[in-house]
């Protein structure tokens, strides 16, 4: 086999080690806010055990490509593919906590009766999945026009996320004894709108990786 295309089998190798934590990220994320929906804690547990298994593939795919870096000396285009790798994994792993820290929530300790999560965080949820698929299928293509298109979902996600707030304080303002829980549900809500942010900086790498340029899609 000749080297240039060993080294070019080694770069979409690469590449389908970020597509595939992707997938597995999307299915915690998915499943956690299933089990925020329905309560379900065997689901929650599992989402929580998946979170090993996201980390080890996201040290396995950095480590692959610092190997790349160090071995192969990449040219300008490569290195691009490189270090978009790297990255987007790094806001994966990220995602797969926030998906953890759902698990969390709803396993959680005994304490206040559990405030339920109101519709309106988990549209945002659905929104911010939806924005996590549109970058990672913008990735898998190297779409630079579909990743462009992720910023106007992204201002959605914080419009939706602005009526999370006041739903939740409006819940908490009449009932101060769900308290704790209903700080949490603040916290999922934050950490559901910064999914949809990691999603947006996915998509820059996107376009980044696709042409050089860098892009603030929600400046």
């Amino acid at each position: 086999m000749r080297v240039r295309q060993h080294y070019d089998d080694q770069l979409l190798a690469l590449h389908n080690e970020v597509v595939s934590l992707g997938q597995q990220v999307i299915t915690a994320i998915t499943q956690a806010l299933e089990a925020l929906a329905t309560n379900n804690l065997e689901l929650a547990r599992e989402v929580r055990a998946a979170d090993l298994r996201i980390n080890q593939a996201q040290q396995a795919l950095e480590s692959h490509a610092f190997l790349l870096i160090a071995t192969q000396q990449p040219v300008a285009r490569d290195l691009r593919s490189i270090l978009s790798a790297i990255a987007v994994g790094s806001e994966l792993e990220r995602i797969g906590d926030y998906a953890k820290g759902i698990a969390q929530f709803v396993i959680g300790p005994d304490g206040p009766p559990t405030l339920e999560p109101p519709p309106e965080l988990l549209n945002l949820g659905a929104l911010a999945v939806e924005t996590l698929r549109q970058s990672l299928a913008a990735f898998a293509d190297l779409d630079a026009e579909l990743a462009q298109s992720v910023g106007a979902r992204e201002e959605q996600v914080d419009l939706i996320y602005d009526k999370v707030i006041a739903v939740i304080g409006e819940a908490l303002a009449h009932n101060k004894d769900h308290a704790p829980r209903g700080a949490d549900l603040l916290f999922i809500a934050h950490n559901l709108e910064r999914i949809s942010d990691r999603a947006t900086n996915i998509a820059e790498r996107v376009i980044y990786q696709a042409s050089g340029e860098t892009v603030q899609l929600n400046p």
